[in-house]
């Protein structure tokens, strides 16, 4: 039986009759009406202990353009010129896009080894390279990772530079106190609903700040910048969710803490099994997964491509996310600025995303490992004594990977 890397089982609308047709007699089906009204209230004691407030939004692109532009809009007065949106490069599409989209250049910094988020130091030298020219900062929270908030926090009083956070992965990440990831943060922090999440909805999003003056704004924004009655007072786009997207979302959250679980324990599964990768820095408390990303061996790099491909002759399928990174991305390498990127170069060039899905048996990790492990022992072997013949190439790596990408479920 083949494995793919994602199922998505969203919740199912045939076993919610009854929600349908209440929802049907109301006769409201979008506008922040009673069902996402309530699926907000919920999320917001769910995830973040009541402190702040939340927004749904359509999809996690839509709000992270519309956070850009309400985090831009302060900075107007105090820096005319400022002009980029810092960012890892090791990100999905969705980030940079929403900064050109609000007319802001990314300029891309390296990531930490262990983290695989933005780099601390690589940041700071872009903020002081950059100082003046940057209009906000938007890290990344990796895969779910936990990044260091506080960190954001003095970077906001202290360089004045607002902050966007992308959490796309991150609904489920909480602390060991059990407070979701952004709990407490007065800037924007974005998360993504989408099918292919662990928080499975179908396509949405949600913003969540504890500046709940913030939250109000972007509701407003999101619903045309209609602060009054049919009238715009602000700038604005259509990014309501709908009725029956919350109603999807309400019925995820009653049994997320199931599928939280489930997909830890699964993930703890692959790392005691595949002891050759290495493995993103564990967590405090819980991190959401979406998937499990792992890094081959350095003397693999360039052996990627054929692992993969002998695992899909297996049976298993798997994912390169990110690779390409932002900058070996086309369109991006016209529109973006950078600096140095090492580490960045190489996780991507040697990261793996395995399986993992709410379905997924404790079998099926188990015949992805052997398999997996089976293939880098005789890769390994081989490289050990294999040598290129005269006039053999080597295929560059990123455009490698390309023709297996094309065949792949889109993982946001």
């Amino acid at each position: 039986m083949k494995i793919p890397l994602v199922r998505p089982t969203p919740p199912q609308l045939s076993l919610a009759v009854d929600e349908l047709r209440s929802l049907e007699q109301s006769g409201i089906f979008s506008n922040f009406g009673p069902v996402n009204t309530r699926f907000e209230q919920e999320m917001l004691e769910r995830f973040f202990g009541g402190r702040g407030a939340c927004t749904t939004v359509c999809n996690a692109t839509i709000g992270l353009m519309l956070a850009i532009k309400e985090a831009v809009g302060e900075t107007a007065p105090r820096a005319e010129n400022a002009q980029f949106a810092l960012m890892p490069s090791f990100t999905f599409a969705a980030a940079a896009h929403a900064a050109i989209w609000c007319g802001l250049t990314p300029l891309f910094c390296d990531i930490d080894p262990q983290t695989w988020a933005a780099d601390p130091a690589a940041e700071s030298a872009m903020l002081s390279r950059y100082a003046g020219k940057i209009a906000v900062v938007m890290p990344y929270a990796t895969f779910g990772y936990p990044i260091d908030l506080e960190r954001y926090q003095r970077i906001q009083s202290q360089l004045g530079v607002p902050v966007v956070i992308d959490a796309a992965a991150s609904l489920g990440t909480c602390d060991l106190f059990g407070r979701g990831f952004g709990t407490g943060f007065n800037a924007a922090v974005v998360f993504s609903m989408h099918a292919t999440k662990s928080f499975a909805v179908g396509e949405a999003g949600l913003i969540y700040s504890a500046d709940t003056g913030r939250i109000a704004r972007l509701r407003t924004m999101s619903s045309f910048g209609f602060g009054e009655p049919r009238t715009a007072t602000m700038v604005g786009l259509n990014g309501k969710l709908s009725e029956v997207n919350a109603l999807l979302g309400r019925l995820r959250l009653a049994d997320y803490n199931c599928i939280t679980a489930r997909r830890e324990a699964l993930f703890n599964r692959y790392r005691s099994a595949l002891p050759e990768l290495n493995f993103q820095l564990r967590a405090p408390g819980t991190q959401a997964h979406q998937f499990v990303p792992a890094l081959l061996p350095s003397a693999l790099k360039g052996q990627r491509a054929a692992i993969r491909e002998e695992l899909a002759n297996r049976g298993i399928a798997t994912g390169t996310y990110f690779s390409p990174h932002l900058l070996e991305q086309p369109y991006f390498q016209k529109m973006c600025v950078t600096g140095p990127m090492p580490v960045c170069d190489d996780v991507s060039a040697r990261i793996i995303s395995l399986p993992l899905f709410d379905t997924m048996t404790d079998q099926e990790v188990d015949q992805v490992a052997e398999c997996l492990n089976t293939v880098i022992g005789t890769k390994k072997h081989r490289s050990r004594w294999h040598k290129p013949s005269r006039g053999e190439q080597h295929v560059p790596l990123v455009y490698a990977d390309v023709k297996h990408a094309v065949a792949e479920v889109t993982v946001e």
